[in-house]
């Protein structure tokens, strides 16, 4: 009998009973950011529901001309249609981070790819949000200045200084959406990287 041999096989059978903890833990590590996640998302989810409710009543709050209404809330339903997709999307990868439960390597990496794909959407859905609030403060400050009386008056320096607030506005809407989503979401897709970067060294 090779006692050599023997020795090796037990050696070898050793080193995977400790490969195989080490996966788990470092799966159930990544359980952490991904609880933290569903957290975020949850509230987020909501305050987005909540958002596109109100600005159903945006004409009233804002005291908008009753002949805008129609222009407002054709806006409106076109904005309504994009983001019920981009809210169900939300809700779908929701539902799948709030299903892991001890899962394998792969399955994590598919919940990293997808919270990279989500961030993309939410950058895209915020862009889009953009031009449609510009349009909302147009309709608002032009009944304002047609109900004053001073619509006709309206011209040169005061309508540059209104591009150049609205073109402002958007610069910070989008620099406002990078930094959410760096805050927010940036930190999570780092801890599952790492997770995922250390399960890659074990192979």
């Amino acid at each position: 009998m090779n006692f050599d041999n023997l020795k090796s096989e037990w050696n070898e059978e050793r080193a995977d009973d400790v490969q195989i903890p080490d996966a788990i833990e470092k799966l159930q590590r990544a359980k952490h950011p991904l609880a933290q996640l569903k957290t975020t998302m949850k509230k987020e989810l909501q305050m987005q529901v909540v958002s596109l409710a109100l600005f159903i009543f945006f004409p009233f709050i804002l005291q908008i001309e009753t002949s805008l209404y129609l222009i407002y809330y054709l806006g409106f339903m076109l904005i309504t249609i994009i983001s019920v997709y981009y809210l169900l999307a939300f809700s779908k990868f929701y539902k799948k981070v709030d299903s892991f439960d001890l899962a394998t390597k792969d399955q994590l990496l598919g919940i990293y790819f997808d919270l990279r794909l989500n961030m993309e959407r939410y950058r895209s859905w915020a862009f889009l949000l953009t031009p449609f609030l510009m349009f909302t403060i147009g309709l608002f400050s032009y009944s304002h200045l047609l109900r004053a009386g001073q619509w006709d008056n309206f011209t040169g320096l005061p309508v540059v200084l209104l591009f150049v607030i609205g073109f402002a506005s958007m610069i910070f809407m989008i620099a406002a959406t990078n930094w959410w989503l760096k805050s927010y979401y940036g930190k999570y897709v780092d801890q599952l990287k790492a997770v995922i970067d250390s399960l890659k060294e074990d192979n």
